[in-house]
């Protein structure tokens, strides 16, 4: 609970408009990436892909 190795986001940007959006995705990859975690995150804003190490596309219930 204090330490987890991976964090999981559902939409961490919904409610953020594009600039606020990007700062708190950069701001995850920032932190997984200097504590060397992990994270997962469900986003629909495409112009975040470029801050994701790997994406994988969900369309019609499947990867």
């Amino acid at each position: 609970m204090n330490d987890p190795t991976v964090m999981l986001a559902d939409e961490p940007t919904a409610s953020l408009d594009a600039s606020r959006g990007m700062d708190v995705v950069r701001m995850i990859a920032g932190e997984v990436k200097e504590q060397g975690k992990a994270a997962i995150m469900v986003i629909h804003d495409e112009r975040l892909l470029p801050l994701c190490d790997r994406v994988l596309y969900l369309e019609d219930g499947a990867c």
